[in-house]
């Protein structure tokens, strides 16, 4: 098993005396790199407040468990991919065109938040924790709509056939993204592979 060793924070944040927001913030910034060194199950609250530069009584303050730490990394990261993907298909009127730029645009989304990603994975593969499983199901569930909405509206101008369930489309482009990014933060000689063509061929399917 590998020894969990306190990750180094930037000497401006340990020990300052920070704002309730900003404090927040940082524990999970401070979890997020934690769970996503060693994993949920290993990272013990003791070893964040420690990472921090707090004590346990004032993570407590902010987080009463380790569940809800993974319930605000998995929410904070739901609402960035949903505002960045919302302001990329702004740029496209037709839902293909919105469907590749989301492809295009996500290698860089995943490396911006690559910590996140090896957090959900991580929990995906190996949690049994009924609350981290809930809020899993309500991340997928947010970009299942995501998806969903546009198959709808390629559905409604003709872009898209009509006789096929929206849903079936969208998990096709979540399996697609789910794999890349296990592949691509993983097994980096294999990120060659373009997800742009996958994606690709599944919008070929759906015309």
């Amino acid at each position: 098993m590998q020894k969990l060793v306190i990750a180094h924070i930037p000497a401006p944040i340990m020990g300052s005396r920070l704002k309730a927001p900003q404090r927040r913030e940082q524990l999970i910034e401070v979890a997020t790199h934690l769970f996503a060194k060693f994993g949920y199950e290993a990272t013990t609250t003791a070893a964040i407040a420690d990472a921090a530069g707090v004590t346990e009584p004032i993570l407590y303050r902010h987080f009463k468990s380790k569940q809800e730490l993974f319930v605000a990394i998995t929410r904070a990261m739901s609402e960035q991919t949903m505002a960045n993907w919302a302001k990329l298909i702004d740029r496209g009127a037709d839902p293909a065109e919105q469907i590749r730029l989301v492809a295009t645009e996500f290698p860089n989304h995943l490396r911006q938040l690559s910590d996140a990603y090896h957090v959900i994975h991580g929990a995906l593969a190996s949690s049994r924790d009924r609350k981290v499983l809930s809020v899993m199901r309500e991340h997928y569930g947010d970009i299942e709509k995501f998806f969903v909405q546009i198959v709808q509206a390629g559905q409604a101008s003709g872009v898209f056939r009509k006789d096929m369930d929206p849903k079936v489309p969208a998990w096709q482009l979540i399996h697609v993204g789910i794999g890349y990014a296990m592949i691509a933060l993983n097994l980096s000689n294999f990120d060659f592979v373009s997800v742009e063509q996958t994606v690709e061929f599944i919008i070929r399917g759906m015309k």
